[in-house]
């Protein structure tokens, strides 16, 4: 059994290694930078823009 939890934490520890992380929200690829922006701005909430006219 010990040899099971051995390959396992250092399966855990490569994925680590790589950036396969749940905050990075994908199980096979890590975001890139510029992915992240992207995800971080589809998340904020809309806000009115200050150029606006109003009529």
């Amino acid at each position: 059994m010990n040899i099971i939890k051995k390959a396992w934490q250092h399966y855990c520890d490569w994925l680590d290694e790589m950036g396969l992380t749940p905050e990075n929200k994908r199980c096979c690829v890590p975001l890139d930078e510029r992915a992240q922006k992207a995800l971080r701005a589809e998340q904020q909430p809309d806000t009115p823009t200050e150029n606006k006219k109003s009529r």
